[in-house]
């Protein structure tokens, strides 16, 4: 009887001890990172394109019907070398209401060329009549019958009408010249075809070297001011990127940058030449106002050939670089408290470390911490992780 109930009291025990163990937490497996030594390097990557240096746009002087242009993309040319011909823009037609207006101008305009030759000759005889006054009072004068006070009245009345007579004449002149004036806008216009009865304008080059874009490729009318074609030495290129203006402003005066993807083998290095000092605002892919500002670097040596103005590569900007620091995966590293901590698997279970987080790339973090090279991290540790919760890395 007692053996059958050590028995049952030995497979009561053995059952409760089954259960206990089915109901003890099973480790969690988890990702696994070892803290390393090396250099953290911090960069930006943005797009970049090439751009001329010294750019030239050649504009249209005057407005006028511009000539097919001769030039292609790519031609060479000399400083002084006629770049375009423009023939300048004949008067225009008058409707029939422009025209009876013009008709009434002249008129009108006749109205006071004939005023003005009625007060020239007006002049001109007040002019001979006060002369003759002022000779016979120097005549009377000489005989003692004409004081000498009476004597100068008459000069200045002859002087006087000198004056009047002058501007009479000017007056005349003006009228003259303004009748002629609306007088041309009655004359027809010179017909376009005739191509022979006007001088085209030559338009010049101010620099030598290659034409990089023609903004007008073909004949047709042009306004003053209008873009004809982009000049400038494709040998003298730069690299220019848009960066936000945060990052602009903590750019080290010595910024190094290496260019890839810009269509050949190998990667190509630049340095910062300045910072443009405008920005302008900028809308992202995502529909989000950016402000950015230009940043120009030049070729730390000659380009290789084959590139050109406006074309496009991947520009890397070192913003921080730091030898011999300790360096974990950003997947290890996760905001706690006030600071940053990391799990550090330890005899099979998660212990939490706290650590100093004094930089991060997209692939590294730069941690000040005590624990020593090779430790193994969680990676990419769930939020249901606590400490001393017994873990299983899925990699030795």
């Amino acid at each position: 009887m007692n053996t059958k109930k050590l028995a049952m009291w030995a497979a009561s025990l053995l059952g409760l001890a089954l259960l206990a163990w089915a109901a003890r937490p099973q480790p969690q497996a988890v990702e696994t990172a070892r803290l390393a030594r090396g250099d953290f390097v911090r960069e930006l990557v943005e797009d970049a394109q090439t751009r001329v240096r010294e750019r030239y746009t050649v504009s249209a002087p005057l407005a006028g019907q511009l000539l097919r242009p001769v030039l292609k993309a790519g031609d060479a040319v000399a400083a002084g070398d006629t770049v375009a011909l423009i023939e300048p823009a004949p008067a225009t037609f008058l409707d029939a209401r422009s025209q009876g207006e013009q008709r009434e101008r002249v008129a009108a305009m006749q109205a006071t060329l004939d005023r003005a030759l009625a007060n020239q000759t007006r002049a001109r005889a007040a002019e001979r009549q006060a002369q003759a006054d002022h000779a016979r009072s120097q005549s009377l004068a000489e005989q003692g019958f004409v004081s000498s006070t009476q004597l100068e009245n008459t000069a200045l009345a002859w002087q006087q009408r000198q004056q009047e007579r002058l501007m009479a004449e000017r007056e005349r002149e003006s009228a003259e010249h303004d009748l002629s004036r609306l007088r041309i806008g009655l004359q027809p216009p010179v017909n376009r075809s005739s191509r022979g009865a006007r001088t085209p304008w030559r338009v010049t080059a101010p620099v030598a070297g290659r034409v990089l874009k023609l903004h007008r490729d073909s004949e047709g009318p042009v306004t003053a001011g209008a873009a004809l074609l982009d000049i400038g030495d494709p040998g003298q290129l730069e690299v220019v990127t848009e960066l936000l203006t945060e990052d602009a402003a903590s750019l080290p005066a010595q910024a190094r940058a290496t260019l890839a993807h810009w269509g050949g083998a190998g990667l190509l290095q630049a340095g910062l030449s300045r910072v443009e000092p405008g920005g302008f605002t900028k809308v992202s892919a995502l529909g989000v106002e950016e402000q950015r500002v230009k940043v120009v670097f030049h070729w730390a040596e000659p380009p290789p050939p084959g590139l050109g103005d406006g074309f496009k590569m991947e520009i890397r900007i070192t913003m921080q670089q730091v030898p011999g620091v300790m360096l974990a995966p950003v997947s290890t590293v996760f905001p706690h408290g006030k600071g940053h901590a990391v799990f550090v698997v330890d005899a099979g279970r998660a212990r939490l470390q706290p650590v100093a987080l004094l930089g991060r790339n997209g692939q590294q973090a730069w941690l000040q911490t005590r624990l020593p090279t090779g430790t193994v991290l969680v990676a990419y540790p769930d939020a249901t992780l606590r400490e001393g919760d017994r873990v299983k890395p899925l990699t030795p």
